[in-house]
């Protein structure tokens, strides 16, 4: 009888145990169908929502539902002109030439030939200076060798004009039966040799001339391969040093000879120096892309030494820019975007050129005019949409 009562209790035990999984899976099964239609509903709602607050509707142009959420998160702002003196490029140069006073032992005389030439030209590296000093020796050989061809043809001049001479003498007197008719021709054939003479001398001139000339043009080339030419450094003075920097080539169009620059070397970071650009070499580097600058940079206490390191500013003299908050930039593939308000909704992309990231803002050389409404913050969530329209043709 134990036995049968056990038999039934477990039986029954099994009974609910198989009831209570089946209500489990049931409301398993009506939460997973009720509430993932209802978020799949929500999800679908959202979606259409957004494409609803944002639409590309034409090329290069988006529209916005007003006090829409997306809307409500951009800033916008009117773009003003201002007067800036802020650099329009920013580059790192580095002192290469500084004609420094020439240092005199006491007690030794100098022997340089005049006071003009107590200043010697310091470099950053042993290729200038070596360059430099070619170039100088070229310059003093073509001017010693052009002098030894004055004097070569004044010398040549007198001795024919003396050898004609003597020739139309004896002509006078071998006509008057006075002289030898052989004195007459040894003294033309003096006057065929003196000619001969002459005109090697001359010529040996002329070749030093050209081959001095020929030194000068290469050891010129030298120097400006290095990124100096060599009458910047003839018109130099002590209280100026010459600067040389790496310009990108997207941003020369911006520098001019003549144009005013601030430089802050690091080894004197609290202090400005100031100058002007000198020219731009017609070098092109290839693997950076860039062209050389030259800036005369202004050193009166001679605090700056070759090899000296410095960040230069380019253009600081005042004018009238367009400035940007740089939240208002997209940048997208290799160039950089913003959003233009046209109307209450509809905004166009404008492509724009910048300049540096400032205090102040951005410059903007293209792109914009004064009185624009453009997004700022928050246009950043628009990047997706604004490339895009950029895709349409």
């Amino acid at each position: 009888m134990s036995r049968q009562v056990s038999l039934t209790q477990r039986a029954w035990d099994s009974l609910q145990f198989f009831l209570c999984l089946g209500v489990v899976g049931l409301l398993l099964v009506y939460l997973t169908l009720g509430f993932g239609h209802g978020d799949s509903s929500r999800e679908d709602a959202g979606t259409t929502e957004q494409v609803s607050d944002v639409q590309v509707i034409d090329p290069r142009c988006i529209a916005i539902r007003p006090n829409s959420p997306i809307y409500q998160k951009l800033h916008i702002a009117t773009i003003k002109q201002a007067e800036t003196t802020t650099p329009i490029v920013t580059v790192t140069g580095v002192d290469v030439a500084s004609l420094q006073p020439k240092q005199i032992p006491d007690g030794m005389d100098d022997d340089s030939g005049g006071a003009d030439q107590l200043n010697d030209f310091q470099f950053h590296s042993l290729e200038l200076l070596t360059a430099f000093t070619d170039w100088q020796k070229a310059v003093a050989d073509i001017d010693f060798a052009e002098k030894q061809l004055q004097l070569i043809e004044q010398h040549h001049a007198t001795t024919i004009e003396a050898h004609k001479q003597k020739v139309d003498l004896l002509e006078e007197e071998v006509k008057g039966g006075t002289e030898a008719k052989k004195s007459l021709t040894e003294a033309l054939s003096e006057l065929r040799q003196a000619e001969i003479e002459g005109q090697k001398e001359i010529h040996e001139a002329q070749t030093a001339i050209r081959l001095a000339q020929r030194d000068k043009t290469t050891f010129a080339k030298q120097l400006e391969l290095e990124g100096l030419l060599p009458e910047l450094l003839v018109s130099a003075s002590t209280d100026v040093d010459i600067v040389m920097a790496e310009v990108p080539e997207s941003m020369i169009k911006h520098v001019r000879v003549g144009q005013s620059c601030v430089a802050k070397f690091f080894s004197h970071p609290d202090k400005k120096f100031y100058g002007k650009v000198l020219t731009i070499v017609p070098v092109l580097s290839k693997e950076l892309r860039s062209l050389r600058v030259l800036f005369a940079i202004e050193d009166a206490g001679d605090l700056l030494h070759p090899g000296m390191f410095a960040e230069i500013g380019l253009g600081i003299d005042p004018r009238v820019v367009l400035q940007v908050s740089p939240e208002s930039i997209v940048h997208i593939g290799e160039s950089d975007y913003v959003l233009v308000r046209k109307n209450d909704s509809d905004w166009a992309v404008m492509e724009v050129q910048i300049g540096e990231l400032h205090e102040s803002g951005v410059e903007v050389f293209i792109g914009l005019n004064d009185g624009d409404q453009v997004a700022g913050k928050g246009v950043i969530l628009l990047k997706s949409v604004i490339a895009e329209s950029l895709r349409l043709k």
